[in-house]
């Protein structure tokens, strides 16, 4: 079974289904983890959330966790924050109305309830900003950790926190992704750097497959394997 992961998608979902038919993903065959922030800055948000729903309910192998954007959304329509407006939340709104229709956004907004922090399986742990260990996998504020704080510790000092497997994260943009041998981040910055991409990663192959928004195509390329490079 091959491992993907893809994050920060923020409502580029062109880009995302042209990502899975290059890489040939087969949701029967193969894992998916998105690592939250499917929404905002990109103009379609809607049809991104409907395709992950309709993943993740239908293949057991689909997997989906919150992300900040999604937590800013919540906040919003609970009255607590309206920090998502400043980040494109009445464009997301209106997209997310239009594609899921009346009936349908409010099963669309308890899906997003509904998803975890993090996910694991037997080699990776997946969370959209990190996390410093894990007997801290359940803070919400870990979707808004920082770079500065997520890189404190060496990898061997960081990966003894995690029982020796490696943290997956997106939520800070980044040039390539980048592994440093306990950590692996892969936001490659879509809607968000002046030239970002979007990328879908092939965990065991080491494979990055990005979206290319000027160019409209898909590039393969290898992950910057730091730790090998310092080995």
């Amino acid at each position: 079974m091959r491992k993907f992961v893809i994050s920060d998608i923020h409502g580029n979902y062109d880009g995302m289904m042209k990502l899975f038919q290059f890489a040939k993903f087969d949701p029967l065959k193969d894992q998916l983890v998105v690592m939250g922030d499917m929404i905002n800055r990109g103009s379609q948000s809607g049809e991104v959330l409907r395709e992950i729903k309709r993943l993740h309910e239908t293949y057991e192998n689909v997997y989906a966790t919150i992300g900040n954007h999604e937590e800013m959304m919540l906040w919003y329509l609970d009255q607590k924050s309206d920090m998502w407006a400043h980040f494109g939340g009445k464009e997301c709104a209106a997209s997310i109305n239009d594609v899921f229709k009346k009936e349908g956004v409010s099963q669309a907004v308890e899906w997003v309830k509904s998803l975890p922090l993090y996910m694991e399986d037997n080699q990776f742990i997946y969370a959209h900003a990190g996390m410093l260990s894990l007997k801290d996998r359940n803070k919400r504020s870990n979707l808004w950790l920082k770079k500065k704080e997520l890189y404190t510790l060496n990898p061997q000092l960081f990966l003894a926190h995690f029982n020796g497997k490696v943290l997956i994260h997106g939520h800070t943009p980044t040039c390539f992704a980048i592994y440093d041998g306990a950590r692996l981040n892969i936001d490659l910055g879509a809607s968000v750097m002046k030239n970002g991409r979007l990328g879908l990663i092939e965990l065991e192959q080491k494979v990055v497959y990005s979206y290319h928004f000027a160019e409209d195509r898909v590039a393969m390329e290898n992950i910057k394997d730091l730790a090998h490079q310092m080995n």
